[in-house]
């Protein structure tokens, strides 16, 4: 990814997301399962008494269920509408005034550099190692003057997880640096409670931002939420900011969070189901020798078979999927890995379909 904060688009065109019912889509890591139990019907009540008001522009009420579930206090609580909208807030809000730039990995989630270059930041991109999280890379990097970084784990596209030991590293780094650190954890819901090392960091007054969504694992990702917990100074900074963009979260967006949070038993259904369909198609891609990468999200990284030490056209395979098949996956040349492909975690009748479809362009019997 260039240097300079521009990027490659990395955007969706309508043709991709709509009117295409019979495709099976497993491009966007979406959650195949529906939302949780009751959220429908909250939205449609809450559409159908009060459409024509406003929403609480302070979330209070959805702050305060965030803030009991994860067990900190209302004030470490920014809503936003998902988490793109808070990576821009946080740009808008850390970045303004300073002649810092932003640290964040290189072939990852490409809003981090368009937020930046949307208030005139420098982006230093660092190289993966492998398909891990450069932890020294980064740290160096915050070193060298970051105002900002951003830390997407587990790390889309690859699925790379931090251990504990590294979280706290890149925490410690950022506190005597005075970086501000952002952990997208917009799949930590995958990976499990035993992973939230940078949740608990917040918990014990550590000075980092966490961000999360409801997009993923909990099935919302229609109605658009996601939110930051962090030291309450830093929270308080982001929702000045915010103060531009009022009624940011709707009202059946609302409703819905706290309709879904009063059924925690459902997050742990989605990702049992989850790692188990993962399993089974890591074991489908072995069996037709295509080479993956260990994922800890709803998603697995595959290489697409080249000639020789040269990477397969990986941009050529999913669109024949798409065209020939109705399947899509998502291309990661645009993230500056060619060759390779992103494919969403569905259903097992999804990973039979896609297994059938891949059988047949890989020309195997």
């Amino acid at each position: 990814m260039p240097q300079d904060g521009s990027a490659q688009p990395y955007f969706f065109t309508s043709t991709e997301i709509t009117g295409r019912e019979d495709w099976l889509r497993l491009h966007l890591n979406e959650n195949p399962y529906g939302p949780p139990p009751g959220t429908v019907e909250d939205v449609c009540a809450e559409a159908s008494d009060h459409l024509n008001r406003y929403p609480d522009s302070e979330c209070a009420a959805v702050r305060e269920r965030l803030a009991e579930h994860f067990r900190v206090a209302p004030e470490m609580i920014a809503l936003g509408n998902g988490t793109d909208e808070l990576v821009l807030l946080a740009s808008l809000t850390f970045l303004r005034g300073t002649d810092g730039f932003v640290a964040t990995t290189s072939t990852t989630f490409p809003g981090y550099v368009t937020s930046a270059a949307a208030v005139g930041a420098r982006t230093h991109t660092v190289p993966l190692t492998g398909a891990a999280i450069p932890v020294a890379g980064l740290t160096a990097t915050m070193r060298q003057g970051a105002a900002l970084a951003f830390v997407c784990n587990p790390l889309n596209p690859t699925g790379a997880l931090l251990d504990r030991d590294e979280v706290l590293e890149l925490i410690d780094t950022a506190e005597s640096t005075g970086t501000v650190l952002v952990f997208d954890e917009a799949y930590i819901d995958f990976a499990g409670p035993a992973h939230e090392f940078a949740l608990e960091a917040v918990r014990e007054g550590r000075r980092v931002l966490v961000t999360r969504t409801f997009s993923k694992a909990w099935g919302l990702a229609s109605v658009r939420v996601g939110f930051a917990v962090g030291p309450p100074d830093l929270i308080r900074q982001l929702n000045t900011t915010a103060t531009a963009l009022p009624f940011n979260v709707n009202r059946q967006a609302q409703r819905a969070v706290r309709r879904a949070l009063e059924v925690p038993e459902y997050l742990d259904r989605v990702r049992a189901d989850n790692a188990r369909v993962r399993e089974l198609l890591c074991k489908t891609l072995d069996s037709l020798g295509l080479d993956h990468f260990p994922s800890a999200a709803n998603f697995v990284m595959v290489q697409v078979p080249g000639k020789g030490a040269e990477p397969g056209d990986s941009a050529r395979f999913a669109a024949r999927l798409a065209d020939e098949h109705h399947v899509l996956v998502r291309d990661l040349t645009a993230l500056g890995l060619p060759g390779r492909l992103r494919i969403s975690v569905g259903t097992e009748a999804e990973v039979e379909r896609l297994a059938t479809a891949l059988t047949q362009l890989l020309g195997r019997p």
